[in-house]
């Protein structure tokens, strides 16, 4: 079957301009997000990789939420994810709820990670987490706008949008399977104001640029996920200019690293990277940046840029001009 509605990646929109704002200065706009009126952080996930491994601590204090990846062992990660979002394939996070060893009362942070987001299994394994403990439940990653609502009907409250975008990820290349960007976002939030879900929105995947980023809140996604532009971020420890091993988490080996006995054909790929900033400096221009997007927008908060940004598809011709200058 051949649908014919047209859909859409972020490099075929732009974000245009309220027609007149009230603001003077770009200082007037608050980029954070906030829980019970305190700063959680900007509205951006470290994707559940290598890099953050002993580096959470650094990510928060830089208000950037990590993830610990899977290729921490388990039971570290169990020691971990009371502090920090970490990752758990569909196996071990039914271990969580079938033999939980921890305190059960207490808050913990759980990120159900693999690839099809689509299974049912997984949203089922999630109802009955959420019925077991106290915690903040993300999963995913989806690539149908509709499955947005199964997710928010299960309880939970973070959900991962995306398919095969990801600089490390081959899925849509060697797939075919993938729903662009701009329209998926924009779908799902759609979908989440006229049913007044809960479940949060993280766009995850193939961010090239600040302005990807903030193509993806003005389309209505709550947070955004970045890989590798945050992995050539330099960290204290690290150093500008030096270069290094990106894998996406589906190579054979990073399945090795997470314990896999049995590989299986990956869709994911390894490159050489390069240190290209430090973090404090990549976030300063992204702070800067997503407070004159939200000026020229008439927002104040992140809420109201999503509700009044409005974006627009542009021509081949126009999105040339702009995207690779």
């Amino acid at each position: 079957m051949l649908k014919k509605e047209i859909l859409y990646s972020l490099n075929d929109i732009v974000i245009v301009p309220s027609i007149s704002t009230s603001i003077r200065s770009r200082s007037e706009c608050d980029p954070f997000q906030y829980q019970e009126m305190t700063i959680v952080s900007y509205p951006l996930f470290t994707a559940p990789m290598d890099f953050v491994k002993g580096n959470e601590q650094e990510f928060l204090e830089n208000a950037v939420i990590p993830i610990v990846p899977r290729t921490v062992p388990f039971e570290k990660r169990k020691t971990l994810f009371s502090q920090f979002f970490c990752a758990f394939s569909l196996k071990e996070a039914e271990e969580l709820y079938r033999h939980p060893s921890f305190d059960v009362d207490s808050q913990h942070f759980v990120l159900i990670d693999i690839a099809n987001g689509m299974m049912e299994q997984e949203i089922e394994v999630g109802k009955r987490i959420k019925d077991t403990f106290e915690c903040k439940l993300m999963g995913g990653n989806i690539g149908n706008p509709a499955t947005y609502l199964l997710y928010d009907t299960a309880g939970f409250d973070y959900l991962r949008v995306g398919i095969g975008d990801g600089a490390g990820c081959l899925t849509s290349k060697q797939l075919g399977v993938s729903y662009p960007y701009a329209s998926l976002i924009s779908e799902i939030a759609e979908l989440k104001n006229r049913n007044d879900s809960h479940c949060e929105i993280i766009a995850d995947g193939g961010m090239n640029s600040y302005s990807d980023i903030i193509k993806c809140l003005a389309l209505g996604a709550d947070y955004v996920m970045c890989g590798k532009l945050f992995a050539q971020a330099a960290l204290k420890n690290e150093t500008v200019g030096t270069s290094f091993t990106y894998r996406g988490m589906s190579t054979k080996s990073a399945q090795k690293d997470m314990g896999n006995k049995h590989l299986k054909t990956a869709e994911g790929r390894t490159l050489t990277l390069t240190k290209e900033y430090t973090l404090s400096a990549w976030l300063e221009n992204f702070d800067s940046y997503l407070r004159s997007a939200m000026s020229y927008c008439n927002s104040r908060t992140l809420r109201q840029f999503r509700e009044r940004a409005i974006c627009q598809i542009v021509s081949s011709n126009a999105s040339y001009k702009i995207n690779d200058k």
